[in-house]
């Protein structure tokens, strides 16, 4: 199947979209007429058009979801005549959205936020080694460092837009829903790629909870627990979830003999290894839903979590199984007296796959805690929404053998604390049987960070040349502090002729103020000052920088028939500019915006009263200034601006259920992205018609599925993920691969059990790749482990 993805890839090129210069010229000529309309008079058509409702309680334990003569769930996971009210509406959407519901999310296997890509095409989730450092990428529209996430994660309404709340567990959950493609007009945060957006469950009159029990391999135990219950009946109501979690580490750091360097006639000796990627931490939530009359309520969230990840998960790319000798002759082209060296690592690790040799093991230390308050005022004719929130993010430290020896040269070490207050207050639809639907609000962030990015020379003869008055250990460090502030407005619109014909139209205006404190300098051992000596390696420097962003978005879809949608939208987007932090060039700390235009059109249908579904959208891009990380040195990266950068695909999402019992399923997504114009300055190398890096040409998703009336419950699923360049040359890459997961339980009312496999096949594949090194991060192996679930 891989094969047959990748040798008629071509096929996608019959499908081509207008040039970027005609969608910039296009959204042009809408946006400052879509502001008008949108800003002024659909919010105000609404107001006089709407009839007005009467007064009646809305009791918070009422199932909305439930249609007449339809069943409720009581207290088993099954329910056969339960149907869920926002898959229809999602069907009646012109987006390309994936939405799990609670039953999908646990049937799937989903505990923690890099679980999820796995299930929705055309999302793929770049694992750095830590939690800390973690990049979500949508149809090619990717994070990466330095900059804000390109895909942005909703919690409950909150946007938590830092790159470690990317990477978290999931516990309490309600459903799950993906969002593809610019979502700067409907969504408060502006999110060029998609949204992740999560809502956990909310307490009700019914007091309601489940435990959760999971213990595998590599030490493997997690329990995770949610609680709800009222407090004054139809008045107020609390919410408590958890969750820890810890496991040992894939790695084995072996130590021995002829290791790093053995040669192709060396037998390694390995006399002893320890295992230093071990994960362990802890996750909870408290919640306060306050409900005083009939017009307003509040959602107070206290969260925290604090997690222990061990050393980097990294590895030597040249020990794969998989063929690196291209890599590997390039490799030794740039650096011939490493080549002896390099060689040999190929050569002797190939059976080694998860085998590294450190002299130091490295650890990653992350807390976050997020304070937000949500509100809903149910005005006459429309809804009045806040969402106001604080986070606070500390990485107290990562650090890390940045040689990837056994030989104690060199230590990296960083340490990153953020505080972020947003707020996000609009008006929105209150009935949705209105063909008329509107969102009109106002987004503003205030965010500081402190970063202290540091490596430690060891080497005493290393810092005497290069750092005079100073002694072994030496840390190198570049200290930044970074302040950004962002308003925008934002409205996002729709009104519905027939039932059948819908025009959509969406702005957002966005003031962005930035600025960057920058100084380098060593601190170390001096001879003259036994407390330590501080050395000025380069002169302290600021930057300040403001951008104005406009984006618009128009979309237009047909309805012939109730479960039948055909759409096709124009819309821009942009990713904000930022700074490089950890070089000492003004002229190369800054870095543009991302700005892109896309076409997409798509069909959603479903059959056979929701026996057969199907969802299938293609998409155009064009992006300027796309960005880049480049590595000038170990030491210092800067965030490139690649000049025009195209990106086209697909996806595709159907499922069958035959029978009552059973359901097949297969979601698909293909994307190919281009450099167009890319001149990398760092190389001085001219990148122009290679493929974009760290994007998968495609991933595959197809799965069995099967529960009965007698709780039997059994689900295989197959994965399959497209060749993905790590470079910008496109000479280091990971191959595609495939693997087998499945998943068997007995379900009653209260207590269910199952056990579960996956990667069954145990296939070495790589997530990403660190720049200007040889070390590359590796899936997971293969996994096993019993589950048990109580519902209280």
């Amino acid at each position: 199947m891989c094969q047959l993805f990748e040798t008629n890839s071509h096929l996608i090129n019959y499908f081509r979209f207008p040039s970027g210069d005609d969608i910039s010229k296009i959204l042009s000529h809408f946006f400052y007429i879509i502001v008008c309309i949108c800003l002024v008079v659909f919010p105000l058509t609404s107001i006089w058009s709407q009839p007005t409702e009467p007064n009646k309680k809305e009791n918070p334990n009422q199932n909305s979801n439930l249609e007449p003569n339809e069943s409720k769930q009581e207290n088993g996971i099954r329910v056969t005549g339960k149907k869920d009210q926002r898959d229809r509406e999602i069907l009646r959407t012109p987006n390309s959205i994936s939405r799990l519901n609670e039953q999908e999310i646990q049937d799937a296997g989903i505990n923690r936020t890099n679980d999820i890509d796995k299930q929705v095409p055309n999302f793929s989730i770049i694992d750095s080694g830590s939690r800390n450092f973690t990049y979500f990428n949508i149809r090619g529209m990717r994070s990466i460092a330095f900059s804000e996430p390109a895909v942005g994660l909703i919690l409950d309404g909150i946007p938590l837009n830092d790159n470690v709340a990317l990477n978290t567990e999931l516990y309490g959950l309600e459903n799950i829903e993906v969002y593809r493609g610019s979502q700067a007009t409907l969504f408060g945060k502006n999110f060029q790629g998609g949204v992740v957006e999560i809502k956990t469950k909310k307490p009700t009159n019914v007091a309601e909870g489940k435990i959760t029990l999971d213990f595998g391999n590599y030490k493997k135990q997690e329990t995770s627990v949610y609680y709800n219950a009222p407090i004054i009946y139809d008045k107020l109501y609390f919410g408590v979830a958890g969750k820890t979690t810890e496991r040992e580490g894939y790695l084995s750091n072996v130590t021995g003999f002829y290791y790093p360097n053995n040669r192709p006639y060396e037998l390694p000796v390995e006399i002893y290894k320890t295992h230093p990627d071990g994960r362990k931490g802890r996750a909870g939530r408290f919640r306060l839903y306050f409900t005083p009359n009939e017009i307003f309520e509040a959602d107070l969230q206290i969260s925290a979590e604090s997690f222990d990840d061990g050393a980097l998960n990294l590895v030597n790319y040249l020990g794969a199984k998989s063929e690196r000798e291209k890599a590997l002759l390039q490799g030794c082209v740039a650096a011939p007296s490493n080549c002896s060296k390099l060689y040999g690592t190929y050569i002797n690790r190939v059976n080694g796959d998860r085998k590294v040799y450190w002299d130091y093991e490295g650890k990653s230390n992350v807390t976050g805690n997020t304070y937000s308050l949500a509100t809903t005022t149910k005005l006459p004719f429309t809804n009045l929404k806040t969402a106001s929130a604080i986070r606070k993010m500390d990485i107290d430290p990562i650090t890390a053998d940045s040689d990837f020896t056994k030989i104690d040269q060199n230590r990296s070490i960083y340490i990153e604390k953020a505080t972020t207050f947003l707020n996000d207050i609009y008006f929105e639809s209150k009935d949705k049987h209105n063909p008329l639907q509107f969102k009109v609000g106002v987004f503003s962030s205030n965010k500081v960070t402190n970063i202290d990015q540091a490596r430690e020379h060891r080497v005493q003869l290393y810092v005497i040349n290069d750092f005079p008055g100073l002694s072994a250990p030496t840390q190198e460090k570049n200290l930044s502090r970074l302040h950004d502030r962002n308003i925008s407005f934002y409205t996002h619109n729709s009104y519905t002729f027939f039932d059948k014909f819908t025009i959509t139209l969406g702005a957002r205006l966005e003031r962005q103020e930035s600025k960057l404190s920058h100084i380098e300098q060593a601190v170390g051992v001096s001879g003259v000052n036994p407390l330590g000596g501080t050395l000025l390696l380069s002169d302290p420097y600021s930057v300040n920088n403001r951008y104005n962003y406009n984006v618009s978005r128009v979309i237009f879809d047909y309805k012939p028939i109730e479960n039948l949608m055909f759409f096709i939208g124009v819309s821009r987007g942009y990713k904000n500019a930022g700074y490089s932090t950890v070089v000492n060039i003004p002229s190369k700390a800054s870095f543009k915006p991302e700005i892109n235009d896309t076409i997409e059109a798509g069909i959603k249908s479903e059959f056979f009263k929701g026996k057969f579904g199907l969802k299938y959208t293609q998409f155009y891009t064009e992006t300027q200034d796309f960005h880049v990380i480049r590595a000038i040195n170990l030491s210092q990266y800067v965030n490139l601006n690649a000049e025009l950068v195209t990106i086209r695909g697909y996806e595709l999402e159907t499922f069958i259920k035959p029978q009552k019992d059973l359901k097949l399923g297969t979601s698909a997504g293909y994307t190919e992205g281009i450099f167009n114009r890319f001149q990398d300055t760092v190389l001085n190398r001219n990148f122009n018609g290679k493929w974009v890096h760290f994007i998968p040409k495609y991933d595959i998703v197809s799965y069995l599925q099967y529960r009965n009336d007698f709780g039997i419950f059994f689900r295989g699923e197959f994965q399959a993920v497209g060749q993905m360049y790590f470079a910008a040359d496109n000479t280091v890459y990971s191959d595609p691969y495939y693997v087998l997961n499945a998943r068997i339980g007995y379900e009653t009312d209260k207590l269910s059990a199952y056990l579960y496999m996956n990667n069954i096949n145990d296939r070495y594949y790589f997530t990403s790749y660190i720049d200007g090194t040889f070390q590359a991060v590796p899936g997971a192996p293969k996994t096993y482990g019993f589950m048990l679930t109580y519902k209280i």
